[in-house]
């Protein structure tokens, strides 16, 4: 089959289409002019109910005012993000540093596998033993904590969730002092 009797027959279709399409009730023929004996209220009911109303009503809504937050606009966007990139937020928190800073492998140790390996586990074992120190200090605040919460009458689901915390930290501290026995010192039973 050719293109062009395949395109027309699409155009004509189109065109039927568009042409049986009702023109907002300008060129639609009343109830009672298309023999179905209704009045013209009822077509325009019929109208009515067909299509929803394009806006609300202007009394059935009522606009709020809402204050805005004042806005420095004594520089430039552009001007601030780049000062922020160069200096910082001043609302983040410092960033903490370990007290001990992390020692690199020696050329040795990049050299030979087994030292290499030695060194990642020395490294492991170094940040365990900061996790089961972190733990035992941070236990206690977590505590207080919860029973602050129980005091204030928070509700029980968020209590169950700093319980769980808890017992998770625990448990891991737990595991890590059996995996790793020499870390016994750095924990505290609650």
């Amino acid at each position: 089959m050719k293109p062009v009797p395949i395109a027309a027959a699409v155009l004509l279709l189109a065109a039927a289409g568009w042409m049986a399409w009702p023109a907002g009730g300008a060129s639609q023929p009343s109830g009672a002019a298309a023999g179905q004996g209704g009045s013209q209220a009822g077509g325009d009911a019929a109208r009515a109910a067909q299509w929803p109303p394009a806006t609300q009503e202007p009394a059935a809504r009522e606009l709020k005012f809402v204050p805005l937050t004042p806005v420095d606009s004594g520089g430039s966007a552009w001007m601030s993000m780049s000062a922020a990139r160069e200096n910082g937020d001043p609302r983040t928190p410092p960033i903490e540093r370990d007290a001990e800073p992390r020692s690199a492998p020696t050329p040795a140790q990049l050299a030979d596998p087994k030292a290499y390996q030695q060194y990642e586990e020395a490294q492991h074992t170094r940040l365990l033993g900061a996790y089961v120190a972190a733990a035992a200090t941070e236990l206690p605040r977590l505590q207080a904590d919860l029973e602050r919460g129980r005091q204030a009458g928070i509700p029980p689901e968020q209590l169950a969730k700093l319980e769980e915390k808890i017992a998770r930290i625990q448990r891991l501290s737990a595991q890590i002092i059996k995996d790793h026995p020499q870390m016994q010192g750095h924990v505290t039973r609650p």
